[in-house]
């Protein structure tokens, strides 16, 4: 009797909750409404009716789809850290979205919906794919999603770039605005939203075995990887219909299923009902905010305020020492197996003749001998430091999907740039290049906090994720609102060897060297830290000082090549993998190896962006994140498991 009546007064606790919650709703935006219209005249009442109701319920449907398609992500994967925003499906979306732009003028929202979702799922897929490959770790599913949703997005940038004007409104589309939303568009797509919200409802009990654990889940009778497709089948299509309508709202599905699970919900219908009307009231209350801060004239995007809502929160539960926590935090070895085995001298001769050999390749002729042959030397130096900063860090954080792209360095950089380009147009690269550095300073004082509250490395590298994306954000926030110099900042966004000058190969050598030399010295602690974090305790060093040295060579790489060639993603994260495929563990070939497989890269991809289709070029950065595409599919394919 005592559990009936206990049942009974929770399941009454959670239906005043949930009323309590809706009052408020209501409520708030009861008031913005009668702040901004007293319904009087016909102007008014058609403003009402024409774009605050359908504003309302677009907000409504948004933060719903987008909490359940968190909560049934982060249930079938039993990870707390997952949602469409870390796993590649809203970053998906939205180049989908905007694929289907380019070939289709004036497409329907159902054209629009189809191909985000298409491009959602393979992008999801692909994630999760790889990261089985890679050994499975929820970390690794994290720092796999963030790194590919980085790549995508450069390819969004890039569609930016070179259709201009068919691209015209979609910048301000992509970064989540509701204010867009008209009555015809929530009349089509209402009665499509309240079916995928019912879904999830629908497979309740489903989600409470999964809940269990896979082992758990087999033994009463749950097929499980069909149950788990299905689930992630229904919050692709939720995500992306979300996307397709008013673009990415970040961090929605990560909040408001932590915060149902917070108020006690456990059971799947339950945590899935409250996480949506918590979606939805972060939506609106987003809106809200961005109705009352204008910048410049114009009202934010809700995304940026979703993310900049979502950034706190994100904290929170980074420095949470119980709970959803402990299950992101795996501390694990690598996850690549060796292809073959080479000796040290061919793992460093192969990747050195192969540079040679492209050098010669692409070697100037006379005509403009002396601009191409330093965007070259720019290319090898800025490829040598992304690749050894990117084995640093994989080796510092024990993790292969550590790269500088998910460190924080590179997003902070780049947002300085963009600042310094918005303030002062006409700012020389030495004065980017030095404002590139301040990011990077910025970076290392926070990591330098967060090392003195006691951080693992797993916690820094999820650190890291949280400032990249709250850069991005801002920096998506600045270049909607910038002024002209907009198209020359998106450059820095997908990467570009373009306009690389002596001034500028200097100032990085002079960076560039010195850093690689201090990580050379310190290759003997890097191979102690892949044995865990224990080891510096046994041997009297401290581990914080090496830590924080550390990272402070890498973020200065990385900002360094930022300043250089802008944001390239994959540099950092092939060429280890590369050595390590070739049976490398040692750090002094690792790190050798690297950095002239990263100068490699990146000098293919600029001989390369120069050549294919010139007099025009393409962007070194989008070639480097095709190559690292394919290299994940072959790697995929390859199908190697854990050691």
């Amino acid at each position: 009797m005592l559990a009936k009546y206990s049942e009974l007064m929770k399941g009454r606790s959670a239906a005043w909750s949930l009323i309590s919650l809706l009052i408020i709703v209501v409520a708030i935006f009861s008031w913005q409404h009668y702040q901004q219209t007293v319904l009087i005249n016909d102007y008014e009442i058609t403003y009402f009716y024409q774009l605050l109701l359908p504003t309302l319920l677009m907000a409504l449907l948004c933060g719903a789809l987008l909490a359940q398609s968190g909560a049934v992500v982060q249930t079938a994967l039993g990870n707390s850290f997952a949602s469409p925003s870390t796993i590649g499906i809203s970053a998906g979306a939205l180049l989908g979205a905007m694929v289907i732009n380019l070939f289709i003028d004036d497409p329907s929202i159902w054209e629009v919906w189809i191909a985000a979702f298409a491009f959602a799922l393979v992008i999801s897929m692909l994630i999760l794919l790889l990261s089985q490959v890679i050994g499975g770790g929820k970390l690794q599913l994290i720092l796999i999603g963030m790194a590919m949703s980085l790549a995508v997005g450069a390819l969004s940038s890039a569609i930016m770039i070179y259709a201009e004007q068919r691209m015209d409104g979609l910048f301000l589309w992509g970064s989540g605005n509701i204010g867009q939303s008209d009555a015809q568009l929530v009349s089509l797509i209402f009665i499509p939203s309240l079916l995928l919200l019912a879904l999830p409802l629908l497979c309740h009990r489903q989600l409470d075995m999964l809940s269990l654990g896979d082992d758990t889940a087999n033994v009463v009778g749950l097929s499980v990887r069909r149950w788990r497709a299905v689930l992630l089948l229904i919050a692709v299509l939720q995500a992306s219909l979300v996307t397709a309508m008013v673009g990415v709202l970040g961090f929605v599905g990560l909040m408001a299923p932590h915060i149902a699970r917070m108020l006690g919900f456990n059971k799947s219908r339950q945590q899935v009902i409250c996480a949506s009307i918590f979606g939805a009231l972060l939506v609106i209350v987003a809106e809200l905010f961005s109705r009352s801060l204008p910048v410049s004239g114009f009202r934010l995007p809700t995304g940026v305020l979703t993310v900049l809502i979502g950034m706190p929160f994100f904290l929170y539960l980074l420095t949470r020492k119980k709970g959803a926590m402990g299950m992101a935090m795996q501390e694990s070895g690598f996850g690549l197996a060796a292809l073959i085995k080479l000796p040290k001298f061919f793992a460093i001769a192969i990747p050195s003749f192969l540079l040679v050999l492209t050098a010669l390749y692409f070697w100037p002729s006379e005509v403009g001998f002396e601009f191409t042959a330093w965007r070259m030397g720019v290319a090898v130096m800025a490829g040598i430091g992304l690749g050894m900063a990117g084995c640093t860090l994989q080796a510092l954080f024990r993790n292969p999907m550590a790269s500088p792209d998910i460190s924080g360095a590179t997003s902070a950089s780049v947002l300085c740039i963009i600042l310094a380009l918005q303030v002062w147009p006409d700012a020389s690269r030495v004065d980017l290049f030095l404002w590139a550095l301040v990011g990077a300073a910025i970076v290392v004082c926070i990591l330098f906090i967060a090392m003195r509250y006691q951080l693992r490395v797993s916690q820094l590298a999820l650190l890291g994720i949280a400032i990249s994306a709250w850069c991005g954000t801002i920096a998506s926030m600045v270049l909607t609102f910038g002024s002209g110099a907009a198209s020359v900042t998106v450059l820095w966004l997908t990467g570009t060897t373009y306009g690389a000058d002596a001034q500028i190969g200097w100032l990085l050598m002079a960076v560039t060297v010195p850093c690689c030399l201090a990580l050379l010295a310190l290759a003997r602690q890097l191979d102690l830290f892949t044995l865990g974090e224990d080891w510096g305790l046994h041997l009297g060093q401290s581990l914080m000082k090496l830590r924080l040295l550390i990272i402070l060579l890498v973020v200065l790489l990385t900002a360094a090549a930022v300043a250089a060639v802008g944001a390239i993603a994959f540099v950092g994260l092939l060429s280890p993998h590369i050595l390590r495929l070739m049976g490398q563990t040692r750090h002094w070939v690792l790190l050798l190896g690297s950095g002239l497989v990263g100068a490699w890269l990146l000098l293919l991809a600029d001989g390369l962006g120069r050549t294919l289709i010139a007099p025009f070029e393409i962007a070194s950065g989008i070639l480097v994140s095709i190559i690292g595409g394919l290299y994940f599919i072959c790697l995929i394919l390859l199908g190697y498991k854990r050691n």
